[in-house]
């Protein structure tokens, strides 16, 4: 069979009419992400509510959400969505370095900063739904399942980010750590220690307790109980330098959880490790899903899927020309999940035509939605989304599809930075294959470049619908390869794909 490479046509439309809730109460804990240090100034991420309020829907409140839901339910996709605070009356507002009293070990402190911030907090609209997403670190995000009635779009949700430096900083010391509020009705939420650690922003978990149990699984030959898929693929940034994206799977309601006092408990983490050829590490990440934010909602089967994830993404970035293998744990601090993916990146010296790895996507939304919805809230604000005209594309976090689902391939072609040749002439060819016989089952007419061009860049980005309701079940490759006029071409990449 032969077909166009289809563009994607939006005729979907929103049959739900709420998301995500998060009050962000948690009790001060083991929660790596209350407090982080950075240079010899602590931070600690403290929620200050009004305790006579906390556990009560207010009349304005309900009205709040209510009109956000409607609002959220009509707006078209091609419109980015604010939510309204409609915790205002919660939160306690205006504390300043004169309200906080900050305890380290038992001995006050001296209050450096205290900053009013946002949670990067959101719910993401979709051809699929609409489903939460947030994020820790600057390169990596999580996300639910997707959600219906009767959940309402994310309110705003705000806490105070209390810096202080420490008498006596101690590399490696972990200290107790107390926040009180003057005020006679705050209900306070911080973490109770933390250890000076030196990490980057991407791997805070790196050295604590939790962290170090997810090494001790990383090589574990313990059974692995939390079933856990993966996709990764890589994009060159330079000529030295490549961008590996990573995409998590796995089943919320598999995860360790419960609820207390109507707070959500819940102890999610990741760790991943690239291995050089030699065993070596070439970069490592870590981060904390859950439970950075607690909620009000009841222990409901819809509540917990609405603030426990189901969905990871991040991006490393490794040296083009060499072989790696990546070792990924999910952890819920009890059992855990693992996954291997053996990674070949070669080289390119930017000399010639250059195409990066397929990559299976399940999602796609308005990029400049994503984009101006992403910054508002300062979620994860170095990833970079996988764009091709005008629409952003989620890696899916397995390759094994229904023939009912919508999947689409990804990839990209590097222009070399030489010559004066029009980019006009290169044309991207894709099949898909049988991957045991090799036999061609799909081949799409060759994609002229002209309209996935990016002004004043040599990357192209390639993304299209794969026609998998045509094809039987079984086990296929999805092969892209580039061309141009002056006869030179790429590499034959490919991405295997199961259909169910």
């Amino acid at each position: 069979m032969r077909s166009c490479w289809k563009l994607l046509i939006f005729s979907w439309g929103l049959v739900c009419t709420s998301v995500l809730m998060s009050i962000s109460a948690r009790a001060q804990s083991d929660d790596p992400f209350s407090i982080r240090v950075e240079s010899n100034l602590v931070l600690i991420h403290t929620e200050v509510y009004d305790q006579s309020e906390m556990y009560t829907f207010t009349l304005a409140e309900r009205e709040c959400r209510n009109a956000d839901a409607q609002r959220f339910d009509s707006l078209p996709f091609s419109i980015p969505f604010s939510a309204s605070d409609c915790y205002h009356d919660i939160v306690i507002h205006g504390l300043g370095a004169k309200d906080f009293h900050v305890f380290e070990d038992g001995i006050e402190q001296r209050i450096d900063s205290v900053q009013y911030e946002q949670e990067a907090l959101f719910t993401a609209r979709d051809n699929l739904g609409f489903h939460g997403e947030w994020s820790h670190t600057p390169q990596a995000k999580w996300s639910t399942v997707d959600l219906g009635v009767p959940w309402q779009p994310t309110p705003l949700s705000h806490f105070y980010r209390v810096g202080y430096v420490p008498t006596r900083p101690e590399s490696g010391k972990c200290s107790k750590v107390k926040v009180k509020v003057d005020h006679p009705h705050a209900a306070v939420y911080a973490n109770d220690h933390y250890c000076y650690l030196s990490n980057p922003a991407t791997d805070p978990l790196r050295g604590t307790k939790f962290g170090l149990q997810m090494e001790r699984d990383l090589d574990s030959h313990k059974k692995a109980w939390i079933p856990l898929s993966a996709q990764a693929g890589f994009f060159y940034t330079n000529s030295q330098m490549a961008r590996v994206d990573i995409a998590l799977g796995f089943p919320w309601g598999e995860l360790k959880h419960g609820f207390s006092r109507g707070d959500l408990q819940a102890n999610i983490g990741v760790l991943g490790v690239a291995y050089n050829k030699d065993h070596t590490i070439a970069t490592r990440f870590s981060d904390f899903g859950c439970c950075a934010s607690g909620t009000r909602w009841i222990a409901s089967r819809i509540a917990e899927a609405g603030n426990l994830p189901s969905h990871y993404e991040t991006q490393i970035d490794l040296p083009a020309g060499a072989e790696y293998e990546l070792r990924v744990v999910l952890s819920d601090s009890e059992s855990f999940g693992r996954v291997v993916i053996p990674l070949f990146i070669d080289g390119n010296d930017g000399n010639r035509l250059a195409i990066s790895s397929v990559v299976l996507c399940d999602r796609f939304r308005d990029a400049k939605v994503a984009a101006e919805e992403a910054e508002a809230v300062n979620l994860a604000p170095q990833y970079v989304p996988l764009v091709s005209q005008g629409q952003q594309f989620t890696p899916a976090s397995r390759t094994r599809f229904e023939s009912t689902e919508h999947v689409m391939a990804y990839f990209e072609v590097y222009q070399p930075l030489s010559g004066e040749q029009s980019r006009t002439d290169l044309k991207a060819h894709v099949r898909i294959v049988d991957a045991r016989t090799g036999d061609q089952k799909f081949e799409f007419y060759p994609v002229d470049a002209r309209s996935y061009e990016r002004s004043g860049s040599r990357v192209l980005a390639f993304a299209g619908s794969l026609p998998i309701a045509q094809l039987p079940k079984g086990e296929y490759r999805v092969e892209a390869q580039a061309t141009d006029s002056a006869g030179r071409s790429t590499v034959v990449r490919s991405a295997s794909l199961t259909i169910e």
